[in-house]
C-alpha cells in the first residue's frame, strides 16, 4: 500500500482540538489528535516529561533508535506477540512494544475476536484495567474520536511519527507515541495522534498496562524522535 509524503517535521502543524476519550474498558486516558491550523511554526517550548515515579539508577538507556515497525507491517495480533518477542528488556524495546500496541488497537474494522483474546491472554500486564478486548471492541467505540466517520477504514501509521520516553526503568517504560491518520489507504497530511503507553516486564517480555492522553500533538512532535523506519 502506497501512501502520500508525509510532510517533514518542520511543517507539523498546530494542534486544533480538545483530548478525545477513547475507552474506559483498557483505555485509562485520551489520545490527542492535532489538524492544520494554519501556516505559523508552533513556538511552544517543549514542557519537562513528567514521570510516574522516580526512575530507580539502573535505568537501562535507549541501546538502539527504535524503528516503529517491530513485529512487521501487519496490524494483527502476530504482530503484537512478535515484537514482544523480538523487544529486549531495555527502554528502546518498551518503546517498540508500545508501538505496536497503538497500531494494533486503533484501527478499523476493529481486530478479529481470536486476535483480541489472543493478544489479552499474552500481551497484557496483570494489572491491566481489563483483560477482555473483544468485549471492548464490541462496544463498537470511535477511537479516532470521530475524526473519522463511523465505519470508515482507517489506521495510524510510525512512518512519520515520533517515540519520546517519558519514564524508565528496568522493568517498566512509559512512553508516548506519535502517529499519522491513514484513512481508506490514504494517509493524511494532517492529522495526527498523540498517545501515553505503559509497559510493564512480565514473564520475559513487555506487556501492556495503560495508555493515557498526556501530551498535545504539537508538543510531542516537537521534542519526540523519528522512528528510523516506521509502518
Amino acid at each position: 500500500m502506497h501512501a502520500t509524503a508525509p510532510p517533514t517535521r518542520r511543517t507539523w502543524p498546530w494542534i486544533v482540538g480538545a483530548a478525545i476519550l477513547i475507552g474506559a474498558l483498557i483505555i485509562a486516558g485520551a489520545v490527542y489528535y492535532g489538524s492544520q491550523a494554519g501556516t505559523a511554526t508552533p513556538t511552544a517550548e517543549p514542557t519537562t516529561p513528567v514521570a510516574s515515579s522516580t526512575p530507580s539508577p539502573s535505568t537501562t538507556p535507549v541501546d538502539a533508535e527504535p524503528t516503529g515497525c517491530l513485529g512487521g507491517e501487519a496490524r494483527d495480533a502476530a504482530m503484537v506477540l512478535a515484537a514482544q518477542k523480538a523487544a529486549p528488556q531495555t527502554s528502546s524495546g518498551g518503546v517498540e512494544v508500545a508501538a505496536a500496541f497503538v497500531r494494533w488497537l486503533i484501527q478499523f474494522p476493529y481486530p478479529p475476536t481470536a486476535d483480541a483474546d489472543e493478544v489479552a491472554a499474552t500481551a497484557l500486564a496483570a494489572d491491566a484495567p481489563t483483560k477482555n478486548l473483544s468485549e471492548f471492541f464490541a462496544t463498537n467505540p470511535n477511537l479516532s474520536g470521530g475524526l473519522v466517520a463511523d465505519s470508515t477504514e482507517y489506521y495510524l501509521s510510525t512512518i512519520p511519527g515520533v517515540w519520546h520516553i517519558e519514564s524508565a526503568s528496568n522493568d517498566q517504560v512509559i512512553a508516548t507515541i506519535g502517529t499519522a491518520l491513514v484513512e481508506e489507504g490514504a494517509m493524511s497530511p494532517q492529522l495526527k495522534g498523540s498517545l501515553t503507553v505503559t509497559v510493564r516486564w512480565e514473564d520475559g517480555e513487555w506487556k501492556f498496562v495503560r495508555t493515557e492522553g498526556t501530551r498535545t500533538t504539537e508538543d510531542l512532535f516537537s521534542i519526540g524522535e523519528p522512528f528510523t523506519n516506521g509502518c
